[in-house]
């Protein structure tokens, strides 16, 4: 059983893997003392991110993405994590699953008549129903289609690194 030290000094080595190739520019990331904006409930951010699952770090997913902060449309963990940053800041830290996605559902694995699909869909494609939610085709028949709506990243600890990029507080 891996101890306390050989976690953490595992959890080091990712990170400073993911920073190595990293977007973030070593420059960008001591705030401007001229900006005193700080993320607080109401401000609206703007974070460019990279998240990768901790068993798989070369599969990330980055993005640039605009929030609310205090809204709770992120995940707490990330929310919670951002408070009181600057623009210009960054940031690499681990998610367990509960504080990212959540925890995997069995439940939400749901069948949808096959009729409800477009036409060309095929195992493994991602669907968005009228709801705005999306899902992963699990399976296909003729009766019935299994669809899978947990989010992809349900259920896995993450690597989180994310840079704020602006920040526009409530005036």
């Amino acid at each position: 059983m891996p101890s306390i030290r050989h976690i953490l000094v595992s959890a080091i080595g990712v990170a400073l893997f993911l920073a190595q190739g990293s977007f973030l520019n070593p420059v960008q990331a001591v705030p401007t003392l001229m900006n005193d904006a700080t993320v607080q409930d109401g401000a609206e951010v703007t974070v460019r991110f990279q998240i990768a699952p901790w068993d798989n770090p070369t599969l990330t997913y980055s993005d640039t993405e605009k929030f609310v902060q205090g809204e709770h449309l992120i995940p707490p963990g990330i929310e919670q994590r951002v408070a009181g940053m600057h623009p210009g800041e960054s940031i690499t830290f681990p998610l367990s699953a509960e504080e990212a996605f959540g925890s995997y559902d069995e439940t939400k694995i749901q069948t949808f008549p096959p009729d409800d699909l477009p036409l060309d869909a095929r195992e493994g494609d991602t669907v968005e129903d009228s709801a705005g939610r999306l899902a992963r085709i699990v399976r296909i028949l003729p009766e019935k289609a299994l669809l899978d709506l947990n989010h992809p990243l349900a259920g896995k600890p993450l690597i989180v690194t994310l840079q704020i990029m602006t920040i526009e507080n409530p005036g």
